[in-house]
């Protein structure tokens, strides 16, 4: 059966190329648009857009639930912080950017976390999925970090290195998104309907430069974790994970 994946976090258009790795391992595809313009259902091997309002709970059902209309099942879920991305969303210490980040970098995520999990328990209760028996979902907190003003502060040489530099605003949403992830991993990782993947990348590591290359390898990633004779644990689900690790389980898992 082919598995359905919801990626929210970098919207279509500037997140076609992240869909695209997910397209390339023969997933079912839904990905997230702010513009109601740009949302759209796709034809057969291509991803369907759905609009994504970020400070609407209710708005974060509706997305959930159209993955299961379009597609009749949700398998994995990958909320995707690309610090570089709303860095350049986001220039400048302003009362407006401050608002919007808290609304599109922390408060979305968080409502949508809450609408995945509760789906992925429903679904789990019912066992059997076309005479194949339901494997735990996946849901993956994917933190691609970048430079903020602090490293500026602490290594000049690193405001030519990067092409944007995330601010306070930024910088703080980015440690909320991992807090939030590791703390979710560690109430939700036990659980037997989920298994929480956290998976930090650098936007200078090789592998992180190609939005399709990096989504390509977690996909792999999260098939690994499919076939694991034993589900991860809690402890194993809130520790994160580095890009390009083969396998799960192994060696890749950092502090």
């Amino acid at each position: 059966m082919e598995k359905t994946i919801l990626i929210a976090g970098k919207d279509i258009p500037d997140g076609l190329d992240f869909a695209d790795g997910a397209l390339m391992t023969g997933r079912n595809v839904v990905a997230t648009v702010s513009d109601k313009a740009n949302a759209k259902q796709a034809a057969d091997g291509e991803t369907v857009t759905v609009l994504w309002n970020k400070t609407s709970p209710v708005s974060a059902r509706a997305l959930v639930l159209e993955c299961e209309n379009y597609f009749k099942h949700l398998d994995e879920a990958v909320l995707y912080f690309d610090e570089a991305y709303f860095a350049q969303k986001f220039e400048g210490i302003t009362l407006e950017n401050c608002t919007q980040v808290i609304d599109e970098a922390v408060v979305g995520f968080e409502y949508l976390t809450q609408e995945i999990l509760s789906r992925f328990e429903k679904r789990f209760a019912f066992e059997y999925v076309q005479d194949e028996k339901i494997k735990p979902a996946k849901l993956v907190f994917v933190l691609k970090g970048s430079p903020d003003e602090a490293d500026v502060l602490k290594n000049s040489a690193v405001r030519n290195s990067a092409a944007n530099i995330a601010g306070p605003f930024v910088a703080a949403a980015a440690a909320a998104f991992e807090a939030f992830a590791e703390n979710i991993a560690a109430v939700y990782g036990g659980r037997d309907y989920v298994s929480v993947v956290l998976v930090r990348g650098d936007a200078s590591v090789e592998l992180c430069k190609s939005d399709r290359n990096f989504t390509s390898w977690l996909c792999s990633y999260m098939d690994e974790v499919d076939n694991l004779k034993h589900k991860l644990n809690a402890k194993q689900c809130a520790s994160w994970v580095k890009a390009g690790t083969k396998s799960p389980g192994g060696f890749g898992f950092l502090k």
